[in-house]
């Protein structure tokens, strides 16, 4: 009779397996229960059956009850039973065994035969049906089927165990694990799908994945997926930034492996998770790096000229004793406190603040122009809290000033407004005449020879840490700089 079993050839299941559950398969041992009220006809079956299989391992039984306790303590891999037998008989002993475990193989090997005992054997869950005959060979076939059956029976339930391993994996995972099809769409995504992406799983599938993608980011994103595609060997690894439902854009780090060849999976695999946090850190790092690259060109440049003055001036003084030599190298050393003055306080900007609180606009810009060494016009026309660190702020609006009177005269009028999430900051003095005006953020740019030049660098350092962006606005007249990205709100009525 037909096997009830999965009738999927257990080498295949095998073959399909991690290797670390392949071996849980055909390990070395076979325990074989045989049950037959005739103790040597039970004998004689263990006999042939360990001859047959050098791995069977037999233990026999002549009564059901003690067969099902055997049952029951879990060390059997295959049972071979006999029908009639006094007390119960071996369907009755097939009832017990099913209801202990449904899949144990289970051979009904009997001296009697029917078209009835066969049909209702098959009913209640028997793997296999042979009748006994005088003729050995006999042994053989109930052998080969023994092994067959438990093979079988183990690789399905090394399936089971695989699948449930995989599954406690994936749903636990922290990373997104997809799989997308060849023309980059979704087909399944892991539950981790809604924490790190923002979406419900099952509300992606289908999607194209680049149309998530940031603009920026889309073009290098599909061009290292489709050249994966077309050559499975190799193994993209793409940073891009992700559009979630909230408006946010967090930075993923996917990983991608072609399995559209292989027949379980279909698809090209992504490992996705959130870099966001690591990707601020690097571009922290980086402007660091670029900050303390420019100081070092800066002072090394600008300290050559006053030390130049110094030796000079002392080696004139030394030779002459003219006083007026010794009042240069004086100036030159005044110059370089200015210097080294102006590079400590930019080395002291923090290039991300976290402890921000509601700071009111117009007094800030009140205390800044008090700071300042002179009495400038300056006008506020925004009534608004800014989320701001007060300290930093205040000094911003110093250097903002100060640049102001410097390169417009202490008699300068100066307006600051907010539009939006936008703040406006314009005086009425000659504007900036430069083909490219993003120079003035650069550290040690001036061209006021007594200005170490660092100040609209703090500035620009300052509106970074807060994650705002600055930019010198055309004008028709006066200078005029925007600081966009800033979150206000009105200030409360007292």
């Amino acid at each position: 009779m037909t096997n009830r079993s999965d009738p999927t050839d257990a080498k295949s299941l095998r073959d399909g397996l991690p290797p670390f559950l392949r071996g849980t398969i055909v390990p070395s041992t076979v325990d074989v229960l045989v049950v037959d009220d005739d103790p040597a006809a039970a004998e004689l079956t263990e006999l042939y059956l360990e001859r047959e299989e050098e791995g069977f391992e037999v233990q026999t039984e002549t009564r059901v009850p003690p067969a099902v306790k055997t049952v029951e303590a879990g060390d059997i891999d295959a049972i071979v039973s006999d029908y009639e037998m006094p007390g119960q008989d071996g369907l009755e002993f097939l009832d017990s065994v099913r209801a202990i475990d449904d899949e144990l193989p289970f051979i009904l090997f009997t001296g009697r035969g029917s078209e009835e005992i066969a049909s209702e054997a098959i009913s209640k869950g028997v793997t296999d049906y042979l009748q006994k005959e005088t003729d050995p060979t006999q042994y053989s076939v109930l052998a080969n089927r023994l092994s067959n059956a438990v093979e079988q029976y183990r690789a399905k339930g090394a399936v089971e165990e695989a699948h449930e391993w995989y599954s406690t994996v994936v749903q636990n995972a922290s990373d997104v694990v997809s799989i997308v099809d060849e023309n980059a769409r979704f087909q399944y995504l892991s539950p981790a799908a809604q924490q790190v992406l923002g979406y419900d799983p099952d509300e992606l599938v289908g999607e194209y994945i680049f149309d998530y993608a940031h603009p920026d980011d889309r073009s290098e994103a599909m061009e290292k997926f489709f050249e994966a595609v077309e050559d499975p060997t190799l193994e993209p690894i793409v940073n891009f930034r992700f559009d979630d439902p909230d408006g946010e854009w967090p930075v993923l780090e996917s990983r991608g492996r072609n399995l559209l060849d292989n027949e379980v999976v279909s698809g090209f695999v992504v490992n996705s998770r959130d870099v966001t946090e690591r990707h601020e850190r690097e571009l922290e790092v980086r402007q660091q790096n670029d900050q303390l690259r420019e100081m070092r060109r800066t002072i090394s440049r600008d300290l050559q000229d006053p030390l130049d003055v110094i030796q000079q001036s002392l080696s004139l003084y030394a030779e002459s004793g003219n006083e007026e030599y010794f009042e240069q190298a004086q100036d030159s050393v005044d110059r370089m406190e200015v210097l080294l003055e102006s590079v400590l306080r930019l080395s002291d900007q923090e290039m991300h603040l976290d402890d921000l609180q509601p700071v009111p606009l117009s007094e800030v810009v009140e205390a800044a122009a008090s700071a300042v060494d002179a009495d400038p016009d300056v006008t506020c026309e925004a009534d608004r809290e800014i989320e701001a660190d007060p300290s930093r702020l205040q000094r911003l609006f110093e250097h903002l000033l100060s640049n102001s009177i410097e390169y417009a005269g202490r008699d300068v009028s100066i307006r600051i407004d907010i539009d939006g999430g936008t703040l406006r900051y314009r005086d009425d003095g000659p504007g900036i005449d430069l083909e490219d005006p993003t120079v003035v953020f650069n550290s040690g740019f001036t061209t006021n020879d007594d200005n170490p030049g660092f100040g609209m660098t703090i500035v620009r350092q300052i509106a970074l840490a807060h994650g705002w962006d600055i930019e010198v606005a055309e004008s028709s007249g006066g200078a005029e700089f925007l600081v966009s990205g800033i979150g206000t709100i009105p200030v409360p009525t007292r």
